[in-house]
C-alpha cells in the first residue's frame, strides 16, 4: 500500500508541470520529498522489522535444539546411571556350614517385582583338618523367595516402624567348586578307568530349601543395613542324591546339610 502512494506521487509531480500550474508544482515537489523519504523509513522500518522476526525465528529455533541435545544426553546419562547402579550389590550374606565351606561370605543382588529373586556368590573357609592346607571354595547361588508374612509392626506414627517379617518358603539352587588344584572335573589320566568315578571332585551342583526372620530397620536408626534377616537352609548336592537312589539304605541324615546364615541388605 505504501509503495502505491509512492508511485501515485511521483506521477502527479510529473503531470503537473504540464499544466503550467508551477507554485503548485513546487508545493506538490516538496510534499512529495516529504511523503517519499516519509514512506522510505516506513518500508527500512518494515525491512528491519522482519529481519528482527527473522532472526528471532532463527534464535528459537536453535535454542529449542539444543534444548532437544540437552534433553538426550540427560536421559542417556540417567541409563548409565542405572546400569551402574544395578550392578552395586543390594546384600552382603554370611553363611555357617552348608557343604560350602564353614564359614563363607559373599554379595548378592535382588531383582522382580517383590524382589522375590535373589542372585550372589560367596567364597568360603575350610579348615584343614586332617589336610595338608586349608581350602577356598566359591559358591553361586539362585534363590526364589516366594512369599512374605507380616509377624510384627510397631505402633510409631510415620517411616518409623519397627517390624518383622517371615518368609515361610525360599528355596533355589547353588554350585559350589573347591577352588585346589588337588581337585578336578574330569578324571585324570592317572586312573586307568577314567569312567569309573564319573563324578567331578571339584564341582558340587546343590538344591535346598529354608525359611527367613527378618527385622527391618526403622529410617531413622539405619547406619549399615535396611534390614537384617536370620537364615536356615537344608541342601543336598548331586553325589548324595545318586548315592541315596542307589542305596536307599543309607539314612536321610548323611544326605542333608544344615546351614544357617545372615542377610544384611543395604
Amino acid at each position: 500500500m505504501r509503495r502505491l502512494t509512492i508511485s501515485l506521487i511521483m506521477i502527479l509531480s510529473l503531470t503537473l508541470p504540464a499544466l503550467g500550474h508551477t507554485d503548485s508544482l513546487l508545493v506538490v515537489r516538496d510534499t512529495t520529498a516529504t511523503h517519499y523519504a516519509a514512506c522510505e523509513n516506513a518500508v527500512q522500518g518494515d525491512s528491519i522489522a522482519t529481519d528482527t522476526l527473522l532472526y528471532t525465528k532463527q534464535l528459537q529455533d536453535t535454542i529449542a535444539k539444543l534444548n532437544r541435545r540437552l534433553e538426550q544426553y540427560e536421559k542417556r546419562i540417567e541409563r548409565r546411571k542405572k546400569v551402574w547402579m544395578s550392578l552395586l550389590p543390594s546384600f552382603y550374606r554370611f553363611q555357617y556350614a552348608g557343604s560350602t565351606g564353614l564359614l563363607n561370605l559373599g554379595v548378592g543382588w535382588e531383582y522382580g517385582k517383590r524382589r522375590q529373586w535373589e542372585t550372589d556368590f560367596m567364597f568360603g573357609y575350610v579348615p584343614k583338618y586332617d589336610k595338608d592346607h586349608a581350602l577356598v571354595t566359591f559358591t553361586l547361588r539362585q534363590t526364589y523367595v516366594p512369599w512374605t508374612k507380616g509377624l510384627y509392626r510397631s505402633r510409631d506414627h510415620g517411616s518409623d516402624k519397627l517390624w518383622f517379617t517371615w518368609q515361610p518358603l525360599s528355596c533355589g539352587l547353588y554350585l559350589n567348586s573347591v577352588l585346589d588344584g588337588d581337585y578336578w572335573t574330569k578324571e585324570p589320566e592317572r586312573y586307568p578307568d577314567r569312567d569309573y568315578y564319573r563324578f567331578s571332585t571339584k564341582i558340587r551342583f546343590h538344591i535346598f530349601v529354608g525359611q527367613r526372620y527378618t527385622l527391618h530397620i526403622p529410617r531413622n536408626k539405619r547406619y549399615l543395613a535396611k534390614s537384617l534377616s536370620f537364615i536356615w537352609e537344608l541342601s543336598t548336592c548331586d553325589l548324595y542324591l545318586v548315592s541315596k537312589w542307589n542305596n536307599a539304605s543309607i539314612p536321610l541324615k548323611d544326605i542333608l546339610s544344615l546351614s544357617f546364615g545372615l542377610k544384611m541388605r543395604i
